[in-house]
């Protein structure tokens, strides 16, 4: 398996995992390669949208990383259409154990704009640009643990 499907299958473990979690009578997910959210779901008529990240390295370093653009384009935060930033801070992969935070797309934006963020960062070989916050900042929103 590829890093990049070894990766998105990570990803999609953590999509399905977020249905845990929240209330909907009907969900659908994204396909494709650049989506702007990832669930979809609906409950009572009303269509909410999710953007789900999960990260091994937060318990390392304290940090979340928050990805606005890659190869040139915007993704992650600057390319999503979501109501929801669903963030998995994992602490044991095999035991699948993590904390999750689901954060107001709109909140994280404003929390940009005021430059809370720790610093801006470059890596990878898609040349991505991520802000990293200090993972604190975001306890209030802490759904499990």
């Amino acid at each position: 398996m590829s890093s990049f499907q070894s990766c998105l299958a990570f990803g999609k473990k953590y999509e399905q995992e977020t249905l845990k979690h929240i209330k909907y009578d009907s969900h659908e997910f994204s396909v494709g390669k650049f989506k702007e959210w990832d669930i979809k779901t609906t409950k009572d008529g009303v269509d909410t949208y999710y953007e789900v990240k999960s990260e091994l390295n937060c318990f390392k370093y304290g940090n979340i990383l928050v990805e606005y653009s890659c190869n040139g384009k915007p993704s992650g935060i600057a390319g999503t259409t979501a109501d929801y930033w669903v963030h998995y801070a994992i602490k044991d992969k095999i035991k699948n154990e993590y904390v999750l935070r689901i954060i107001p797309v709109k909140e994280l934006r404003r929390m940009i704009e005021d430059k809370l963020y720790h610093k801006i960062v470059n890596y990878g070989d898609c040349n991505c640009f991520s802000y990293i916050f200090k993972m604190s900042l975001f306890d209030k929103y802490i759904l499990a643990i």
